[in-house]
């Protein structure tokens, strides 16, 4: 895996050369940015492309307020990457991919990888349009796709204010290479499941805290501050602290402070 980064606070494509002979797709997180349908379409001021929603015609179209689209663009300066760099690549609400074969197929594989197999015939949801787990998912293809489909993601990172790129291995040394038709679960992808959703409860916790607090751990920078709060975090869940809530009176109990409680997130 070939890892580069630039300034989240730049365009990607002032680093990285847009690729003339590949496709660039901007894949959108439904999750993260509320009707995105029309937000992509007043982003391209009425002219939109070829963009898909990618949960339409799949068994998750009842759910299509949250779909994550896939949007291929024109050029570096194309509207919609413009409309997602306005709104502030820092709340990780998109990235990009590149890709040799064609759209069609992209988008083939893309659905593919909108669920997991947690057990025969039982599947989820996977977040694949959230750059923190399409960069363990897709850039360390711990899917086994055993074609390059993808051949590099380009994913913005909150906690190192960078952009990422990344191109994946055709399929990870030592595993059998699956089919496109689904994937599914394995030590590998748990342990990356695992990872983002603490990852979310780190940043969540972080956006919750004052300039005290993040000063006390580390900060104010995120970056300095992440590796101390991600260990405090885990104590707190070692102790039985399994939700936002208790571990934020857990964090303040660590350092003596009263916690702002309309502050605290609820309790989930």
């Amino acid at each position: 895996m070939n890892l580069n980064a630039c300034p989240i606070s730049e365009s990607p494509f002032t680093h990285f050369a847009w690729p003339e002979d590949h496709q660039v797709g901007l894949v959108l997180d439904g999750v993260a940015i509320p009707r995105l349908g029309e937000k992509i379409y007043q982003w391209a001021e009425g002219q939109v492309g070829d963009a898909e929603c990618l949960y339409a015609v799949t068994r998750w179209e009842v759910v299509t307020e949250v779909s994550p689209w896939l949007v291929w663009l024109e050029g570096p300066e194309d509207p919609i990457l413009g409309g997602l760099l306005d709104r502030g690549p820092e709340e990780e609400a998109g990235y990009l991919l590149v890709s040799a074969v064609d759209r069609a197929s992209c988008t083939r594989w893309m659905r593919a990888h909108l669920q997991v197999e947690v057990a025969p015939g039982i599947e989820d949801l996977m977040r694949i349009a959230h750059p923190a787990l399409a960069r363990s998912v897709i850039g360390e293809n711990l899917s086994g796709c055993p074609a390059r489909v993808v051949d590099r993601v380009i994913v913005p990172d909150r906690i190192s204010g960078q952009w990422v790129s990344l191109e994946p291995p055709a399929s990870q040394a030592g595993r059998i290479a699956r089919p496109l038709q689904k994937v599914v679960v394995s030590p590998e992808l748990t342990v990356a499941f695992d990872a983002f959703n603490q990852r979310q409860r780190v940043l969540q916790v972080w956006s919750s805290l004052n300039d005290s607090m993040r000063k006390q751990i580390g900060g104010p920078d995120l970056q300095n501050a992440y590796p101390k709060l991600q260990r405090l975090l885990s104590d707190a869940l070692d102790n039985g602290h399994d939700n936002l809530r208790a571990m934020m009176h857990y964090l303040f109990a660590e350092f003596e402070q009263q916690p702002d409680i309309g502050a605290l997130p609820d309790a989930t």
